[in-house]
């Protein structure tokens, strides 16, 4: 009986021993997994973490007070998020687990505070993490790195790094940036002025564009603006390029926004806003540079004022605001515009109705057709929208709907 009890105790004993090496075997694979959650609630602002990172930096031996230095490193390109794991393991590797006190994925990026101090030193590393990224996904890294610091600083310093990670939007070839040498991104001000630039656009201008292009360019890299914010305005101004190419051009260009809004670099914006521009500018170039007398310009100018009048004829504007024969106004105005009256007002007026469709200014067809001169004629207008563009005014209405959504996205 006392044989069979002690074997029991023994066993009892064995089990007890086995359970507190498991325990501390567990312990040892699950540190890590503790290790990233109390610096991503630290870091993340989340006060009653501190303490508790405090004391995790106590147990794990990692001095609260010593200096370090923090890095963000992101991956880029479509798989951001399958490249975090890989980017996560190829740091400890090249750091080292000595290097590597602390280690987070946050938000798309990976944050480490490493011991290694020596900027020099920073630079390798990061720059043999970037090479095995690229051989391994084809894509490339972007990283910043902090000044010396201690971990008490981390929150505050996490906050500045994120910003200055946006600094490099606006560099096509160094992605590796020192946070000192970073400008902590403004607001561009006012929005850069569409109608001047869809105008030059429209008119074949191709020189003015690109000296628009140009300066705003200038401003936005000498401020820095978030990411964001330059997408959106260049968005506007690819959009003003769309409206001004010929409905067959339009399709091929929807992709662009695209583009725009998933691109890594400024400069990327800065080449397909250059291209695209200069290619519908140099489109719309007028073929001859026209120098039309006083009275054409009379008549031009008038036309424009009274594209929404239903009654705009060559007779009403010949005998009601030139006061001249309208036969010879009829004669002259083809000479020098090459167009007989009515088909320049037709063109103003489908051009105009375009505008509108597209900017989504008018909801409905009706509104279109009174607003470009048609009246309560909604149906003819129709046709003639159709017989100018190869499409009907719903149809339009539906790609230029398609095309807004696009800008959002």
């Amino acid at each position: 009986m006392y044989e069979v009890q002690n074997t029991v105790h023994n066993s009892d004993q064995n089990s007890a021993s086995d359970f507190a090496e498991l325990i501390v075997r567990e312990a040892d694979n699950i540190k890590p997994l503790f290790k990233e959650l109390f610096l991503r609630r630290y870091v993340m602002g989340e006060g009653e973490y501190e303490d508790i990172f405090k004391a995790y930096c106590k147990t794990a031996e990692v001095d609260y007070t010593s200096p370090v230095r923090m890095l963000i490193i992101k991956p880029e390109g479509e798989r951001r998020e399958e490249e975090l794991h890989f980017l996560k393991k190829r740091i400890e590797t090249v750091l080292g687990s000595k290097g590597t006190l602390a280690e987070a994925a946050l938000n798309g990026h990976i944050l480490v505070i490493t011991d290694i101090l020596e900027k020099n030193r920073i630079l390798s590393l990061l720059e043999r993490i970037r090479v095995a990224v690229r051989k391994h996904s084809g894509a490339d890294m972007a990283a910043v790195y902090s000044d010396v610091l201690t971990i008490s600083g981390a929150p505050e310093r996490y906050g500045r790094l994120k910003v200055c990670l946006d600094n490099l939007f606006y560099a096509d070839n160094s992605k590796i940036l020192y946070e000192n040498d970073a400008h902590e991104g403004h607001s561009l001000g006012e929005q850069p002025d569409y109608a001047v630039f869809e105008n030059y656009i429209k008119n074949g201008d191709a020189t003015e564009a690109k000296s628009f292009l140009n300066d705003f360019f200038g401003v936005t890299e000498k401020i820095k603006p978030a990411p964001r914010v330059s997408k959106e305005y260049c968005t506007g101004l690819y959009i003003c390029v769309m409206r001004c190419c010929g409905q067959d051009k339009i399709e091929g260009y929807l992709g662009g926004i695209g583009e725009i809004r998933s691109a890594q670099s400024f400069g990327t914006i800065k080449r397909l806003l250059h291209e695209v521009t200069d290619e519908v500018a140099q489109a719309n170039k007028p073929k001859n540079t026209r120098i039309y007398s006083s009275l054409i310009k009379d008549t031009i100018e008038t036309i424009d004022k009274n594209i929404e009048n239903e009654n705009l004829s060559l007779r009403w504007l010949a005998g009601t605001i030139l006061y001249t024969n309208v036969d010879y106004l009829g004669k002259l105005f083809k000479k020098e515009t090459g167009k007989n009256f009515s088909h320049y007002v037709m063109e103003k007026r489908m051009e105009m109705a375009k505008e509108l469709i597209l900017e989504g200014k008018k909801d409905r067809i009706y509104e279109v057709a009174e607003k470009v001169g048609y009246g309560s004629n909604s149906q003819y207008f129709s046709q003639v929208f159709k017989k100018y563009t190869g499409v009907s005014p719903l149809e339009y209405k539906e790609f230029a709907k398609m095309a807004r959504q696009k800008a959002k996205e």
